[in-house]
């Protein structure tokens, strides 16, 4: 059960704003947790970092190394989401569509 290792434990590259406790904030927050580790910011306690993220809407998921991405809503796909994040993110559903391919 090989998974790979978070690309830095102490600061999660992926921010997730949110606004309050919805079922849709609830399956953005499952949904992102499955990519990785992720910082969760509620707007209303933390408004200042929604401002400097220019945060306009809610969920918002946004990667904040050096390949910065943005996707708003609930990351319901989340094929969809990894390849907009890109690497090393686009390779973590991989494994479980490669038997598909597999002759």
């Amino acid at each position: 059960m090989a998974t790979a290792p978070p690309p830095s434990p102490q600061t999660p590259v992926l921010r997730l704003f949110v606004l309050g406790q919805s079922e849709t904030v609830r399956r953005a927050i499952a949904n992102a947790r499955t990519l990785g580790p992720v910082e969760v910011i509620d707007v209303r306690d933390d408004p200042g970092a929604a401002e400097a993220a220019r945060i306009l809407a809610t969920p918002t998921l946004i990667r904040t190394d050096d390949t910065p991405a943005r996707i708003v809503g609930d990351l319901r796909d989340l094929d969809a989401v990894r390849a907009h994040l890109g690497p090393p993110y686009d390779a973590l559903g991989a494994e479980n569509h490669h038997h598909h391919d597999d002759p």
